[in-house]
């Protein structure tokens, strides 16, 4: 009986944690600047958004680079296809933005910072003994704005997100809920190059899409 409850109890515990979206994250030294970016308590965003009129006609992306630590389960054509979804992600995000032809040009910088990637079989196995696909998948981003000239940061995100249960189809394909991740950070990130007045010192942690 005892070892029964042990086994309930624990699978309670990673059935919530399966069904969390938070994933901390840690700055990679990507950023050219996180000093003025403020953040949430669970440390899976932080951001801060531009304070002059940026006009998304005249913004480009440059760098998308993959600054994953240590080794993983990710080949190097998938590694190239998350790259290239963050690269025309953040182009649509920006094309989607109101027009503001006063304000200044921009070039965005882009890292994937952190894969973790999902197992279907142990999904499948935990489905059926568990009714949970336990193993969730995500990605850790971060994102800036550059003045072209100066160098600059206008503007910047890091967000680490695991794909939520209701993406239930993510939880069968290793690289899905990743790709979700990417596509989230995109969105998230969009709307801090609308400008905001005394934004460098609020941050912009309220403006985060409703997908938790």
């Amino acid at each position: 009986m005892y070892g029964f409850r042990q086994f309930i109890a624990a699978s309670a515990v990673a059935s919530l944690a399966a069904c969390s979206t938070v994933m901390p994250t840690a700055p990679s030294g990507f950023l050219s600047d996180y000093s003025a970016l403020a953040g949430v308590s669970d440390e899976s965003f932080a951001s801060r958004a531009a304070t002059d009129p940026i006009d998304p006609a005249r913004v480009s992306v440059d760098a998308v680079t993959w600054r994953v630590a240590g080794t993983i389960d990710v080949s190097s054509e998938e590694r190239e296809s998350l790259l290239a979804q963050m690269r025309s992600e953040l182009q649509r995000q920006v094309r989607a933005l109101p027009a503001r032809p006063q304000g200044r040009p921009a070039v965005l910088r882009a890292a994937i910072t952190r894969i973790e990637t999902v197992s279907p079989v142990l999904n499948t196995l935990s489905a059926l003994l568990l009714t949970v696909p336990l193993d969730r998948g995500g990605a850790a981003v971060e994102i800036e704005a550059v003045d072209p000239q100066t160098g600059r940061q206008l503007a910047a995100l890091t967000q680490g997100y695991f794909a939520p249960l209701s993406e239930l189809r993510a939880r069968f394909s290793k690289l899905a809920a990743a790709e979700i991740a990417v596509r989230k950070a995109a969105v998230d990130f969009a709307p801090l190059l609308l400008a905001v007045p005394d934004a460098g010192n609020a941050g912009n942690a309220g403006n985060k899409t409703a997908l938790r």
